[in-house]
């Protein structure tokens, strides 16, 4: 299923209103309107959500792409039965991707001020990994 914007969300009036939205599928949304300063983004899974600062949202998109190609990269060099735990840390949040190359779920953890955390399962991640890389192509 591909991410669909959702019109209740209000939009921004910045020059990026375009690429503003909330997006659903089933186990996820993410959101994004730079206009809502100081929290930005939202992610979230069916039953929880966090709100993101500019640099929290940066280093999430930038994490989950990280990963992505990192588990593809070494797909080759595991079994089938094997799994794996892979991280991806700035200062802001951790990410960790765990599971097999081609199956893995993904927990986020906030560092700093309000804190808080969440995780997607691994029949969920796939479809949210298509959305964050929607919201940084400009073709989409």
């Amino acid at each position: 299923m591909d991410a669909v914007p959702d019109k209740e969300f209000p939009i921004g009036r910045s020059p990026d209103a375009a690429r503003s939205a909330l997006r659903k599928g089933s186990g996820w949304r993410l959101g994004w309107d730079p206009s809502r300063s100081p929290f930005v983004a939202l992610v979230g899974g069916e039953t929880w959500a966090l709100e993101l600062t500019q640099e929290e949202w940066q280093a999430f998109a930038q994490g989950v792409q990280r990963l992505q190609q990192d588990l593809e990269a070494i797909a080759s060099q595991l079994m089938a039965e094997e799994s794996i735990t892979l991280e991806q840390t700035f200062p802001v949040l951790t990410l960790i991707a765990s599971g097999s190359a081609t199956a893995w779920g993904l927990y986020l953890q906030l560092h700093q001020g309000r804190r808080g955390e969440g995780f997607w399962p691994a029949d969920v991640v796939p479809e949210l990994c298509r959305a964050v890389a929607q919201f940084f192509d400009p073709a989409s």
